[in-house]
């Protein structure tokens, strides 16, 4: 009987820790308020780029020589953007420099690419 009572401690006390994970959103990939489906170069990716990415790619003088100031501008280079955007935290190439952005923001970005970067 003994031996059953500790079986039974022992038991819920792994399950018990096995729910006992810490998981975010950024961990699980894109939030689940995350429309991604329909991203429009007007909505999303335009106020993307202008909040993180025009700071050094616009004017006369552009990070790099290259400006994200215009659609046909950032479909031309929206595959390297991405690129850069989905790397690693500490990557010396991940940009924006600032740091990493959501996981959201970077699916919806992706998102557009793939239906082909309209301009909507």
């Amino acid at each position: 009987m003994r031996i059953t009572v500790r079986h039974t401690w022992a038991f819920t006390l792994v399950i018990l820790l096995a729910g006992c994970t810490y998981d975010d959103l950024e961990t699980l990939g894109a939030p689940f308020d995350c429309d991604a489906f329909d991203a429009s170069y007007g909505m999303d990716i335009l106020p993307l780029v202008e909040n993180h990415c025009q700071g050094c790619h616009s004017g006369s003088a552009p990070s790099a020589g290259i400006a994200f100031e215009s659609h046909t501008e950032i479909a031309l280079f929206a595959d390297i953007m991405l690129d850069r955007m989905d790397r690693d935290e500490g990557d010396s190439q991940l940009m924006p420099q600032s740091g990493k952005l959501d996981s959201c923001s970077i699916a919806r970005f992706r998102a557009w690419i793939q239906a082909g970067k309209p301009n909507n």
